[in-house]
């Protein structure tokens, strides 16, 4: 059964899709602050799309560019235009959240 394409994915499926080892995404995990994944009581890593999207974009820097870890950080840090996505992918996550939980609040309220 395949998940909804929001849907989070643990590191091996990511490692699987993106075809990078999982030991390279725990290594990229301590080099870039952005990767926001999220670890559950049981210790798995679970990644979103905005995750997923950051890593593609990683892993094309370094593998298709050249970069080093230390020249992908350098390139983030003057690359605002990403930043600024990020930024507002999460402002529409917020907002969506809002929305929901506002529904939530009139569905309770009418029974």
């Amino acid at each position: 059964m395949d998940k909804l394409k929001g849907a989070y994915k643990t590191i091996g499926e990511v490692s699987k899709e993106l075809d990078i080892p999982s030991h390279i995404l725990r290594f990229w995990e301590s080099k870039f602050d952005r990767l926001r994944l999220i670890k559950r009581k049981n210790n798995h890593r679970y990644y979103n799309a905005e995750d997923i999207s950051f890593l593609i974009h990683i892993r094309k820097l370094i593998n298709e560019e050249g970069y080093t870890i230390k020249g992908v950080q350098i390139y983030l840090k003057k690359d605002n235009t990403l930043t600024k996505t990020l930024s507002n992918k999460e402002k529409e996550y917020f907002q969506i959240i809002k929305e929901i939980k506002k529904d939530i609040q009139n569905i309770i309220n009418n029974k």
